[in-house]
């Protein structure tokens, strides 16, 4: 019986269908409707509204047609009713139209551009073209200022059928807004040898500035518009800017300043002034005048562990930097700062048949590394991912481990409760064994990681630091892996570092007073490191400090920018970057945060395996001058202390 009436209403449904196929065809609407034109779209479009502004309404008139096209895309064109008609409209301001009518009435004001045609899926997409003069009062590129007009756009639909009238309009708004905002006034320039620091009033409505200028021999001058200027220019949303780009010593520029509001309509160019810039010497060019030995960059280190260029395993470690790293603007800039190592490090290896060979075994790892980015990609990719993975599954181990151990806690308190509440009142009156048995069932401990910080700025400069940086002071960010391979009373491990740091300073005229332009001197420390830490009274009596001690050897890529934002170059071509060698002597003291929060040190553990976590200071002793051999960048400061947290897994 249910079969039977479904069967029924499913024939029902269909001859209402072929009885009334206007009715369930007539359903197209506005939304379906897309608008698009043939002018690039601007920030300030929407969906069914163009805006113009000075610049927009100018670049019409640079077009031979002087023309736009309006397209309008119906996407529901299989909901179309079989008599469906449209007509297109135009009005400007304040002209009225009918918009629910497909004839013209005969009280609009406005134009009908198309009437009655027959809508159908063949005749969609419909374009109508308009000059700009018919779209706007302005008839020549200059009649393009201080518009303030509103015209439409009217794509009116008859998608009716004998029982339904379905009639709607689709609307586009041109909105013209031409008037410029007031024009900058009160600039100020200060030259430096690469760059230009200036200032200016603010504008009212103004939301943006841009900023031209041209070497001497090019025109910029108050009142131009700025869409004739032909000008080097920058943007910004502030009253003041520093020019860089294409900025030579000892040169005129002349600049001005527009001003933009959120039309994106741009002022005429305001006050112009002239700007001499001057000789100006960076960190670098003041370092090599009292220290002409150092040249700066690197050697080879694999081809002094190999004896030649031409060896193969130097061949391919040079294809891996011309064919990998560098195709990406990272990897040049790690070409320019590493592609040669120190001159001591490089000259005592090739003297020392035993050294030449613990530094090819060394050099192995990134051979492999290397031949597997330029024949194996993916397998180095599938080697990086193993990698994670056994990370992932030690960590799962731990887990699993701690829950174990959890368990077991768990059981043994619901079969001896009452011997469990006597071992929490002894374990008050002896909080160390208690502790100590929390120990034991912790997971095992053997690597470390540490995040931190704090200042260094380079000591045996000389007279060139102390003219560019005078009292600043430096910052060092480094991350550490420890991997402890012993322990017993404390542990002992290896630490690899990896860090950056910087600090900023003037560059300097030739009569060595500060000029606008900056100069940085950057760094990059690598350190491997022997670490011993003396946890034993955390261990052993719950007392939450541990002392350690770290010493090893550095190597620092260093790099020097000048005002420019470039590497500094001193006049006889050698440029600012290069690699020192040196050692660090490190002391520390860290408190372990498990002391104040035991139940979540606890969960830390059983979930992730972080057995506890550090909050520590450290002073380190760093002597980075490639061991005294002299003609190198010195970066020792013996008094960089940091802070930072750590977590033991």
């Amino acid at each position: 019986m249910k079969y039977r009436f479904s069967k029924l209403a499913a024939v029902a449904a269909l001859g209402l269908g072929v009885m009334l196929p206007n009715a369930a065809l007539a359903n197209t609407s506005e939304s379906d409707w897309t608008l698009t034109t043939s002018i690039s779209a601007s920030s300030y479009d929407s969906n069914k509204t163009l805006a113009f502004n000075a610049s927009r309404c100018r670049a019409l008139f640079d077009q031979s047609s002087n023309e736009v096209s309006f397209v309008f895309t119906l996407g529901n064109t299989a909901g179309l009713s079989s008599n469906a008609q449209f007509s297109l409209k135009y009005a400007k301001g304040s002209e009225s139209c009918a918009t629910k009518k497909l004839e013209r009435d005969s009280a609009d004001a406005c134009e009908n551009i198309t009437n009655n045609q027959v809508l159908t899926a063949s005749t969609t997409p419909i374009t109508v073209k308009r000059k700009v003069s018919e779209l706007s009062s302005a008839s020549t590129v200059d009649m393009c200022e201080n518009l303030s007009e509103t015209a439409y756009l009217y794509l009116i639909v008859s998608d009716s059928n004998t029982s339904t009238e379905n009639i709607y309009t689709v609307t586009y708004v041109l909105d013209f807004r031409t008037t410029r905002p007031g024009a900058p006034t009160g600039l100020e320039a200060t030259p430096g040898g690469s760059s230009i620091s200036l200032d200016w009033d603010a504008v009212d409505n103004a939301t943006s500035y841009k900023v031209y200028y041209v070497e001497e021999g090019g025109s910029i001058a108050t009142g131009d518009i700025p869409d004739n200027l032909d000008a080097k220019s920058v943007t910004v949303a502030k009253t003041s800017a520093t020019l860089k780009d294409g900025i030579n010593e000892e040169t005129n520029y002349i600049i001005g300043v527009t001003a933009l509001d959120k039309m994106g309509n741009e002022s005429l160019v305001g006050d112009v002034v002239t700007a001499q810039t001057v000789a100006s010497k960076s960190f670098w060019d003041s370092y090599r005048e009292e220290n002409a030995d150092v040249d700066g960059g690197f050697c080879f280190i694999a081809t002094a562990a190999w004896g030649s260029t031409q060896e193969p395993h130097v061949a391919l470690l040079r294809q891996f930097r011309d064919d990998i790293l560098m195709q990406s603007d990272a990897g040049r800039a790690f070409v320019q700062t590493y592609y040669r190592l120190s001159p001591p490090l490089a000259h005592f290896i090739g003297q020392h048949a035993v050294a030449r060979a613990v530094t090819r075994t060394l050099l192995w790892p990134l051979y492999g590394s290397a031949w597997l980015a330029l024949h194996a990609p993916f397998a180095l990719g599938g080697i990086a991912l193993a990698l994670v993975g056994a990370l992932a599954m030690l960590l799962r181990k731990r887990k699993k481990q701690g829950e174990a151990t959890k368990k077991k806690n768990l059981s043994a308190v619901k079969t001896t409760t009452a011997a469990l509440l006597l071992a929490s009142v002894a374990s008050l009156a002896a909080p160390s064994d208690a502790i100590a048995k929390d120990q034991d069932d912790e997971s095992p401990v053997n690597m470390m990681f540490e995040f931190k910080g704090g200042m260094y700025a380079p000591k045996n400069l000389g007279d060139a630091f102390d003219k560019h940086f005078g009292d600043n002071s430096g910052f060092n960010l480094e991350i550490e892996y420890d991997w402890q391979f012993w322990r017993g009373v404390g542990s002992l491990g290896l630490g690899f570092h990896f860090g950056y740091g910087n600090i900023s300073g003037s560059a300097v005229d030739d009569a060595g007073e500060t000029t606008v332009d900056s100069t940085v001197l950057h760094w990059i420390p690598c350190r491997l490191s022997l670490i011993y830490r003396f946890d034993y009274l955390w261990q052993r009596f719950n007392f939450p400090i541990t002392l350690y001690v770290k010493a090893g050897f550095d190597y620092v890529i260093w790099l020097i920018k000048d005002g420019a934002d470039d590497i500094a170059s001193s006049e006889d071509g050698a440029k600012g970057y290069g690699g020192t060698f040196g050692f660090h002597v490190v002391g520390g003291l860290a408190i372990v945060l498990d002391w104040f929060a035991p139940s979540m040190a606890k969960s830390f553990d059983v979930e992730w395996g972080v057995n506890n976590s550090y909050i520590f200071v450290e002073y380190m002793y760093a002597n980075i001058n490639s061991f005294y051999t002299g003609g190198v960048l010195d970066l020792t400061d013996y008094t960089a202390w940091h802070v930072g947290i750590g977590i033991e897994f």
